[in-house]
């Protein structure tokens, strides 16, 4: 099978060099040219363009940041077009249910199989093959493209329908920001009872109250420990989104995304106090 995959940031690169390496012949996609440039896997297709990239493939991945541009690449049902009768659709985009469920449904009517599937364990790990596959989408097709998902991916999880990966990563994601407003909240409040905040840590991180979250949280806030989210404002945008999207899972008042949700607006919270974040509002000079 030949395989394309659009989206060659932080997770998307490295999940994209996993396929390449896999032995798979790759047509890596990016409209930014210093991201596309920067994919420098050997033997890989290079491709600025959508379509073009969906009319050489047989299996197309994506892993775009937002719903918005989820929908501006694939709604019209032009990329399934392209992409063709027989072709698979994988998604592994952090988006809401319903906008896969209505993807799936133009994929379907161009005859293109269709699959969600979250992603959960970071670039280092996706690079080392060892990711978390949360699978929403048919049985037999996530049998078919297996050997594709398991160059970057080490557990696999099949949930059921289309839509249920994606409702997976987003309880998936709404824990772990969860985690990381109670780990910096715990640090934080340490530090007003005068302990030293990184000794503390590092004792936390031997006790019963240990988890990953204490293990990154503080290079998060650290400026240059933010990897591909370059920024404050960045990171904290991409945390909300998730956030919002965990909103979405229940009508009305629940009391266990209410606990979640507390957590994570913590961490939110947080980054929203921090002078970088204060510096987004201000007002530019004129040039």
């Amino acid at each position: 099978m030949k395989v394309g995959f659009i989206g060659l940031g932080s997770m998307g690169g490295p999940i994209a060099r996993r396929i390449a390496r896999g032995g798979y012949d790759l047509v890596a996609c990016d409209n930014d040219p210093d991201m596309l440039a920067a994919f420098d896997e050997p033997g890989v297709t290079r491709e600025s363009d959508a379509i073009a990239t969906a009319r050489q493939v047989e299996v197309l991945g994506t892993c775009v940041r937002t719903d918005e541009q989820l929908e501006d690449m694939a709604g019209d049902g032009r990329l399934f077009a392209a992409l063709g009768k027989g072709g698979t659709f994988i998604v592994h985009s952090t988006v809401s249910p319903p906008l896969v469920r209505r993807l799936a449904e133009v994929a379907g009517a161009h005859g293109v199989d269709f699959l969600d599937i979250g992603v959960s364990g970071g670039t280092a790990v996706a690079l080392d093959g060892g990711l978390l596959l949360l699978m929403g989408g048919d049985g037999a097709v996530i049998d078919r493209v297996r050997p594709i998902l398991e160059t970057y991916g080490k557990q696999l999880a099949h949930f059921g329908p289309i839509g249920r990966g994606m409702e997976a990563k987003i309880l998936n994601n709404i824990l772990a920001i969860a985690n990381y407003g109670m780990a910096v909240s715990v640090l934080d409040l340490g530090e007003k009872l005068n302990f030293d905040r990184e000794q503390l840590r590092l004792a936390l991180l031997g006790g019963s109250g240990s988890g990953t979250a204490l293990h990154v949280v503080e290079g998060m806030l650290a400026p240059g420990g933010l990897g591909a989210t370059s920024t404050i404002p960045r990171l904290h945008d991409l945390l909300k989104k998730d956030v919002d999207l965990a909103d979405t899972l229940v009508s009305g008042d629940d009391a266990s995304l209410a606990v979640l949700s507390a957590g994570a607006w913590a961490m939110l919270d947080r980054l929203a106090s921090m002078p970088e974040f204060a510096a987004k509002a201000e007002p530019q000079p004129a040039a």
